[in-house]
């Protein structure tokens, strides 16, 4: 019996009340009424649908056989070649508004991304329905690329915030060398700006003191010395 089956056939009661009325919040009821129900999630309309476009597919140069028919039976290879062409298409468009030509964009010339959603949440569908629950390489670049791309906000505030931490250590290292850790010298290290370091210590007492403290954990050379922890308190 396949996920999210009845016992008589077709599909339990619980995956019906979702595929009626597929919101969040009707399937957070159901999930939450009852954590351990098989649920199964594909919502939209298999090959049916898929015919339906498939003059605006071609036009794209997105065959529905047998790339899509592929894709509906969660075939990998197709999946993969599906996630490539999309991708493409997306650089595509990408370029053209970069050189200005927008209006290229507006007439249909580059792929909407109306229809690559659609073409991803298909990929997506055929791996519930058909069990398979595999997610490969290429559709997860894919969908990374759409949700926002690698360089993320929060990976950009991570980056900041490991930045900002490794600051008094590189100064701790310029120090121990021989070399003014000046805020200036610790920017460039850091790939930012003075200004940057400045906003992230304030008080640049408080830096240097933190620099010297730290200073001591490595040799004339710079090397770290993991011996020189002490877990002391100086007298």
């Amino acid at each position: 019996m396949s996920f999210g089956s009845g016992e008589e056939g077709g599909f339990n009661d619980v995956s019906r009340a979702y595929k009626q009325n597929p919101t969040l919040e009707n399937y957070l009821a159901l999930r939450r009424a009852d954590p351990d129900a098989e649920i199964e999630v594909a919502v939209l309309g298999g090959i049916d649908d898929l015919f339906a476009v498939e003059k605006e597919l071609e036009r794209y140069g997105i065959g529905a056989h047998p790339l899509m028919t592929g894709v509906l039976d969660a075939n990998q290879a197709a999946v993969s070649e599906l996630s490539l062409k999309l991708m493409d298409h997306i650089v595509r468009a990408r370029e053209l508004t970069e050189n200005g030509e927008t209006q290229l964009v507006r007439r249909g010339m580059v792929m909407p991304d109306s229809l690559i959603d659609w073409l991803i949440c298909v990929a997506l569908d055929a791996q519930s329905w058909t069990d398979s629950m595999e997610l490969n390489r290429d559709l997860i670049v894919l969908i990374r690329e759409r949700l926002g791309g690698a360089n993320q906000h929060y990976k950009q505030a991570v980056a900041a915030h490991t930045r900002q931490r490794n600051a008094p250590w590189i100064g701790a290292q310029l120090k121990a060398r021989g070399i003014e850790p000046t805020v200036r010298k610790i920017a460039e290290l850091l790939e930012v700006a003075p200004s940057t370091v400045t906003r992230w210590y304030p008080n640049n007492a408080e830096l240097q003191e933190e620099i010297d403290r730290l200073s001591r954990l490595f040799d004339s050379n710079g090397s770290f010395h993991i011996s020189r922890l002490s877990t002391k308190k100086e007298p």
